[in-house]
Order: structure tokens, then sequence, then C-alpha cells
């Protein structure tokens, strides 16, 4: 400080008019294009999986921005934009080969799948009557015969079978899946008609 009096300068007049907006067309989006197109690249080959498919995504993508350039507003997020192109072309491509896969079935091949489905076979199990089970049940040892007959006759629980039996539920579960085992060698096609030694 001098201790004179020094005159305060008035700030020059800040131009507060808002920038011109650009010109969109061809040549602009040429810059704007090669400004975001490495991102582009990476989001195709992401989605893609494939170098020569991501390449055909991102030139159709800029194909189709520059088709709809009227619609961008130039100040906002540009690679959002382009993105959003992307991700909805991609999302075409995929419903259309979705498409041409059902498409390869004829309508009369696939009327005629409906129509007439290959036929079930019924499960040997099916043909086992409630006396042959019986019979079945008096052939193999009485613990697990026991077991059985509470879970798979009487819809008991491992906990109620283990209570009324004394047993542990553990017990319960290994008695039940070594009387089936014996059953299924008595009843089954191929058995030996033999059940297995406790």
């Amino acid at each position: 400080m001098t201790g004179k009096d020094e005159k305060v300068q008035p700030a020059s007049h800040v131009d507060s008019r808002p920038l011109p907006t650009p010109t969109l067309d061809s040549r602009w989006f040429a810059v704007f294009a090669r400004e975001h197109e490495s991102a582009l690249n990476a989001t195709a080959l992401r989605l893609c999986g494939n170098a020569a498919d991501a390449r055909d995504l991102v030139q159709e993508t800029l194909l189709k921005g520059l088709e709809n350039l009227a619609r961008y507003r130039p100040g906002t997020d540009g690679r959002a934009w382009l993105c959003t192109i992307l991700h909805h072309l991609f999302i075409d491509r995929c419903r259309a080969r979705t498409r041409e896969r059902r498409a390869d079935v004829s309508a009369e091949e696939l009327s005629e799948r409906l129509a007439a489905p290959e036929p079930e076979a019924a499960p040997a199990w099916a043909a086992i009557g409630p006396d042959e089970l019986r019979a079945a049940l008096e052939r193999i040892p009485e613990e697990f015969a026991t077991v059985y007959r509470l879970h798979a006759l009487e819809g008991r629980s491992y906990i109620e079978i283990a209570e009324r039996l004394g047993i542990p539920k553990a017990t319960v579960g290994t008695r039940l899946i070594r009387a089936r085992r014996k059953l299924k060698e008595l009843l089954m096609p191929g058995g030996s008609g033999k059940a297995e030694a406790p």
C-alpha cells in the first residue's frame, strides 16, 4: 500500500448471452461420433461378445444417430444418447434372432407337435397294486416295513415316527431308504425277487 487512494477499475462487462447452438449436420455429427466411438465400441463388444458383431452394431448405431440427429439436444450427454440407441438396437437384434429360430419350424410341424404329444410311458411302479405291496412288506424285515407303513401308507412325519418308535429321526430316514430299496428289489421288473439281508 502506498497510502495513495487507488481507483478501483470497474469490472469489464461479462457477456451473458448463451453460446450459439451448433449446426447439427453430418460434419458436426462426424466429430461427435469420433468423440464417443471408443465408448460405443467397448459397450458393443461387451454386449455382442465378438468384434465383428460389435463393429456392425456400432455402425448401425451411428447411422441411426445421424438419421435421428434432429432429436438430439445439444448440451445433453451425447454418449448416453448414443448408448441408448445402441442398447435398443441390440435388443431388437436379439428379438429378431429369437423370431428367426421360431420361424425355422413350420406352422404345420408345430401344430402336429402340439396336437400329438409323444405318449409318456407309465412308470413301472404304477402297475403295482396294494395287494402286491402288502405281500412285499411281509417279506422285508419288520423294522423297515413298520417305518415304511407309517410314512408311506399312514402319512406320518419323520418326527411322529421317531417319537412313536422311540428312535432318532435320522434312523427313521435311514430305515425308510432301506425299506424302499428292498421293496424295489422285490417289486420292480429285473429285480432278483429276494430282499437283501438286513
